[in-house]
Formats: C-alpha cells, sequence, structure tokens
C-alpha cells in the first residue's frame, strides 16, 4: 500500500455571521443606575437651557425667565388668573409670585383687578404694554429654543420628543 494517504480537501472555513452583541458599557458602572443617569442627563439639559434662555432675555429685554413664563400664562387666560392660579401654573409658592406681580406691575406689563366673585382676591390680567412685549419676547424665545435644539437631526428631535412623551405619560400615572 501506497504509504501517502490523500486527504479530502476541505473547503475553506467561511465565517458564520454572528448576531450582534449589546455594546459593553465602557466602564463597569456605565450600566449600573441607568434611570439615575438618565434623570441627571434630563436635568442637565433642563438647567443648561434655562441658563441660556435666561441671559439671553436679560440681556435683550432686561427681564427674566421667571418674568417671561409668568407672562406666558396671563397669555393663555384672558379672563386673567389669581395668584394662587398662577402659582400653581409655574409650580411656585403664592411668595414666589408675589415678587414678579410687584415687578411686572411697576414696569406697566400687567395689572391686578379685584375679582368680581371675591372681593378679596385679584385677578391678574396682561395689559397692553405687557401683550405687546410679551409678544415680542416670545418670538425671539422661539428662536432661541430652536437654536439651542435645532442642532439635533429632525429624526433625533422627533425621537427624543417621542421618548419624552412617553415617559410623562408613565410619570403622570404616578402624579
Amino acid at each position: 500500500m501506497d504509504a501517502t494517504v490523500k486527504r479530502k480537501a476541505r473547503s475553506p472555513k467561511v465565517a458564520r455571521a454572528q448576531p450582534p452583541r449589546p455594546a459593553e458599557p465602557a466602564h463597569e458602572s456605565d450600566g449600573a443606575h441607568l434611570e439615575l443617569r438618565i434623570w441627571l442627563r434630563l436635568l442637565s439639559c433642563a438647567t443648561r437651557i434655562e441658563k441660556a434662555l435666561n441671559a439671553r432675555l436679560r440681556k435683550e429685554f432686561n427681564t427674566t425667565l421667571a418674568r417671561f413664563d409668568l407672562l406666558a400664562q396671563l397669555t393663555r387666560k384672558p379672563e386673567g388668573a389669581t395668584m394662587s392660579e398662577v402659582s400653581e401654573l409655574l409650580m411656585v409658592s403664592n411668595g414666589a409670585i408675589t415678587a414678579l406681580v410687584q415687578k411686572l406691575e411697576a414696569d406697566g406689563l400687567i395689572h391686578r383687578e379685584v375679582s368680581s366673585e371675591d372681593r378679596r382676591t385679584f385677578r391678574l390680567r396682561l395689559s397692553q404694554d405687557g401683550a405687546r412685549e410679551f409678544g415680542r419676547m416670545a418670538r425671539r424665545h422661539e428662536e432661541w429654543v430652536i437654536a439651542l435644539i435645532g442642532e439635533l437631526s429632525p429624526v433625533a428631535q422627533s425621537d427624543l420628543l417621542q421618548h419624552l412623551t412617553l415617559l410623562k405619560r408613565r410619570l403622570d400615572k404616578h402624579a
């Protein structure tokens, strides 16, 4: 018998497609407490946006985001709102609203009227000057927000809005 043995030719190995592995965290702790990291990132982004808007409102209109927010609430309520209603809408104390109201009233942007339902209560309303000034501020505010968030792609903006909407709905169930 021949000492040489012919071996069966093997076909070259073809790499099989492997299912994608989940991304490994860069650090061991990166996967831990993801919910806390999300909360901190949301808070950080909201704080940065608020600071940017506040600085721009102060520079261009000599006002604050808190005053702008109060004017925005009164714009939505042409019948006016009580101090308690405004503090609830803005999620701040009545005391915090008092100082804002005094400043806006001194600037002629709002006025107080005694409520026809309860003579002990005042209703806050935008003055004509207040409505006009708020309109100018609101246009600039919109431009600034678009500039700040507009750096995200339209797809990223849509995804972010969808995810935040879902989160808000779930949070509303716990409220």
